[in-house]
């Protein structure tokens, strides 16, 4: 038995077939004969866009998902692949602001990778139509054109969409909702200088205001010389200044200015003021501190850093979202201000007129009021020329809306008449909001 059992022989180990994929329920290997199943084929689907402006965003969807957000001009490709033989369907999901884009052979079968979608995208029309206002002076609260004011002055827009809005004829502090609703925030028609809460606050001419994230308003009191906060409680107070007119650098109260007339705050909380009367731009920070930016106190259009350039006289100042200031200037210019008081012409000549171009080529007429967008769009309310002017980052400077004609005509592009113009402001989706003297006006893009 024994000699037997060694003479039996042994089993080999045997290397498993590196082809197999599959056994059957007893474990036997499939025979030569049994197909070997493999995944099917996918394929990428994709394309090249063309038209997208810098600093804006383009959102495709495939077959209603797979959301591909685009960024640059080129060549694009959707991340999550197709199986072979499955249809596909590209379409746009959001649009760039300001923009309209379109897709070409966008829909098919995918039978191999796709290449040849085609995204195109141009600059939208821009759509003018009345937000709020009677058109005549007046005080009246109420929604939409049931409402009155009287020579507003300046217009900003929080980020949930309500304006706020210097009215400086009747003395007060307006708010409008997103819905149109018109409300008055402080202040009333009798001017004078009052620091108290709501109605019982007093103004002398407000021409310019803010708002923080946390809701506090900031005013331009100009006939006071001051600068004025308004809680979200609508408590008023004295920020900075004095009634008495100076040009003098300090905290708080000690500080003074001359006819302050445009205000904006940036991201870290810090007040950019136009002080009007003396040709400057001063600086408030959180703590209260007034210094002067930039301008030498005497009208002018040099550039350079700080008191050595010059303004003349300045009329509005917005602060971008890179944290730069720009301003329009009474040289029928707009102006560049970097955060450490650098000041460069922006765009526009000294010799006023109506003129498209690139940079120093365009030409303004009194450029009053300005909006910056989350994109860095930079929007003229050109007043002597009766027109809503953009400047692209990149510097090219186009007419959106209006005309060399004055009017009130609703309308798109240059159907739209603008009269008096005196501030812009723009909101988070990139509307903007335009304010004459009785008239608030709200420009869409047309899609």
């Amino acid at each position: 038995m024994l000699a037997a059992a060694a003479s039996a022989p042994v089993a080999a180990a045997t290397p498993p077939d590196a082809t197999a994929t599959a056994s059957d329920t007893t474990g036997t290997p499939p025979s030569s004969a049994d197909p070997v199943e493999s995944a099917p084929p996918t394929h990428t689907i994709g394309g090249t866009l063309a038209g997208l402006a810098t600093h804006t965003k383009l959102v495709l969807l495939d077959n209603g998902g797979d959301a591909l957000t685009l960024t640059a001009n080129g060549p694009f490709s959707f991340a999550t692949p197709l199986a072979f033989n499955t249809d596909y369907a590209v379409t746009v999901g959001t649009q760039p602001s300001w923009q309209n884009c379109s897709v070409a052979q966008g829909n098919g079968t995918a039978t191999a990778n796709v290449t040849s979608v085609s995204v195109s995208c141009a600059e939208a029309q821009a759509r003018v139509s009345t937000f709020a206002g009677t058109g005549t002076a007046g005080s009246n609260d109420g929604s939409g054109t049931a409402a009155s004011f009287n020579d507003l002055l300046a217009v900003t827009v929080d980020a949930g969409g309500n304006l706020y809005l210097a009215d400086g004829g009747n003395n007060m502090i307006r708010k409008i909702s997103p819905a149109g609703v018109v409300g008055t925030v402080a202040g009333s028609p009798t001017a004078g200088y009052a620091d108290a809460t709501g109605a019982a606050a007093r103004f002398s001419g407000p021409a310019g205001v803010a708002v923080d994230a946390g809701g506090n308003i900031y005013v331009a009191d100009y006939g006071n010389n001051m600068i004025r906060k308004i809680s979200p409680a609508g408590e008023v107070s004295t920020w900075a200044g004095s009634t008495s007119p100076g040009l003098v650098d300090g905290i708080g109260t000690n500080a003074r200015f001359n006819r302050p007339w445009s205000l904006d705050i940036d991201a870290g909380g810090n007040l950019y003021v136009l002080d009007g009367g003396n040709n400057v731009i001063r600086k408030i920070t959180p703590a209260g501190m007034v210094t002067t930016l930039a301008g030498s106190g005497t009208q002018g259009s040099t550039d350079g850093q700080g008191t050595a350039a010059s303004f003349g006289p300045p009329s509005s100042l917005r602060v971008g979202p890179d944290g730069n200031i720009y301003v329009a200037d009474g040289n029928h210019l707009i102006r560049k201000i970097t955060p450490d008081g650098i000041v460069t012409t922006l765009a526009g000549s000294t010799t006023p007129g109506f003129v498209d171009g690139t940079l120093a080529a365009a030409r303004f007429k009194e450029p009053w009021g300005l909006a910056v967008d989350t994109s860095g769009n930079v929007y003229v309310a050109d007043a002597g020329n009766n027109a809503i002017r953009k400047i692209t980052p990149d510097g090219v400077v186009t007419t959106i809306a209006g005309s060399s004609t004055p009017g009130s005509a609703d309308g798109i592009g240059a159907a739209a008449q603008f009269s008096d113009l005196v501030d812009v402001t723009a909101d988070r989706d990139g509307d903007l909001y335009v304010v004459s003297s009785y008239l608030v006006r709200k420009i869409t893009p047309v899609r």
